[in-house]
């Protein structure tokens, strides 16, 4: 890797271990082409400074009644997991959540928005997918975890069923 982070943080990403399949009703077919996908080295990337746990209840937003669509993000925080490594993780997580709350196009269409604001991602597409995959089966083993602050928090459509179902998407 040419990012100039010491070895030890370097050494965080190593390949991912597949996680247990857990869901009962997901397409086995799909999670085994994921792991497949999260089998292959770590993609070289350029290090940077990561939240970690970046995703839409880590933002905070200015919404102003009278101009909805001038909706201004005002800041970030819960910065106690952050990392080294690439921006690609940071998008793919809040990537993901978008598609567990909204469905998956919303997921798709938080990457493109991120690079057409200027964010850099991981010029081959193979390396932005090896991230996205690698964020979305982490979310394998707690989608109950996932799902139910949601619902406490009065998204009572987020079943862990409906979750389970976005995730195998």
């Amino acid at each position: 890797m040419t990012d100039g982070a010491p070895a030890d943080a370097r050494s965080r990403f190593r390949p991912a271990r597949a996680p247990a399949l857990r869901a009962q009703h997901a397409d086995a077919a799909a999670w085994a082409a994921a792991i497949d996908v999260i089998r292959d080295p770590v993609p070289p990337y350029e290090g940077r400074f990561l939240h970690r746990d970046f995703q839409p209840g880590n933002v905070l937003f200015d919404v102003r009644p009278a101009k909805p669509a001038g909706v201004r993000i005002t800041g970030v925080v819960d910065w106690a997991g952050t990392s080294w490594g690439p921006a690609d993780l940071d998008v793919a997580h809040c990537s993901t959540n978008l598609a567990l709350l909204h469905r998956p196009a919303w997921g798709l269409r938080f990457a493109e928005a991120y690079e057409e604001a200027g964010g850099g991602l991981a010029a081959a597409a193979s390396d932005r997918l090896y991230w996205r995959v690698r964020d979305g089966l982490a979310f394998s083993e707690e989608v109950e975890f996932v799902s139910q602050p949601w619902r406490e928090a009065g998204r009572t459509d987020l079943t862990t069923r409906v979750v389970e179902e976005r995730l195998d998407a």
